[in-house]
């Protein structure tokens, strides 16, 4: 009751207001034209008759939305749902892609260097101390695995077999410390010892002091001592350092391939 008292000016006027659009309403209907106090009327309303349609119209627009709400939402998570599934689907396309193509290689591979035989192999899993030095196939003695088997992809050298079990088998590739073999300049004919480096990314080579070798010269297997087949890709040359206290030039070889990223292998059978 207090808060009509306080505001029963303000309600008077609302009411006399709609009062008046009632009775325009009724007065002028079947009327083409409006009255001068009619029109006066009007003219004087129009703009509460104006904020009260919007209101209306706000109200409305309000209640439909909040109406919609939870359609809006599920359809939100529908598209959500459906999108997850296609960047899915998007993934495994191109890893099958990819998959397919590196097949391709390791067959045209093989094609081109028939006078070996093969064992095809997927790594499955790398060593948990030693990182990428150290890799899991999922082939072993049950397929023809044998240890020093050589481990190669279609663009180059990989390692040789450690260690072979049932049905896998350890591959020590060659950016390991303890990798050890002996490769030869494609352009100079020059011999080099190749080890690996502790940072894993790249492999250190010893020449004679009078080598001919260049940076950009394409390394590969000399075969010698049995280790590896002869002419298999192993890098390229990035640096070449004269050490004149071991009468050697020392070269930074860039391996081939990406050991971080190997996935398909062969393995050369003896």
């Amino acid at each position: 009751m207090k808060w009509f008292k306080e505001h029963r000016v303000a309600i008077n006027i609302v009411i006399m207001v709609l009062f008046l659009f009632v009775c325009i309403g009724t007065t002028s209907q079947g009327r083409a034209y409006t009255t001068a106090p009619e029109g006066i009327i009007r003219n004087t309303t129009s703009p509460v008759e104006r904020v009260l349609y919007l209101s209306s119209q706000y109200v409305k627009n309000l209640y439909d939305f909040v109406v919609d709400l939870p359609f809006l939402k599920a359809k939100n998570e529908q598209l959500e749902k459906e999108l997850n599934e296609a960047e899915i689907k998007l993934a495994n396309y191109d890893k099958l892609t990819q998959e397919n193509e590196e097949l391709l290689k390791l067959l045209d591979f093989t094609k081109e260097n028939s006078q070996y035989q093969y064992i095809s192999a997927s790594v499955v899993s790398v060593d948990p101390y030693r990182g990428f030095s150290l890799v899991v196939i999922n082939k072993g003695s049950n397929e023809g695995v044998k240890k020093d088997m050589t481990v190669i992809l279609s663009e180059g050298l990989v390692g040789r077999v450690k260690e072979v079990s049932n049905g896998t088998s350890k591959v020590l590739t060659i950016i390991d410390s303890t990798s050890m073999f002996n490769g030869i300049s494609v352009k100079s004919k020059d011999y080099i010892r190749i080890t690996g480096k502790d940072d894993q990314s790249m492999l250190k080579g010893y020449a004679d002091p009078e080598a001919k070798i260049k940076k950009g010269d394409i390394i590969v297997t000399s075969g010698l001592a049995g280790v590896f087949e002869k002419n298999i890709v192993v890098g390229k040359v990035k640096e070449i350092k004269a050490d004149a206290g071991r009468l050697e030039k020392i070269l930074t070889i860039e391996p081939s391939i990406d050991i971080e990223k190997i996935d398909k292998v062969l393995l050369i059978k003896r």
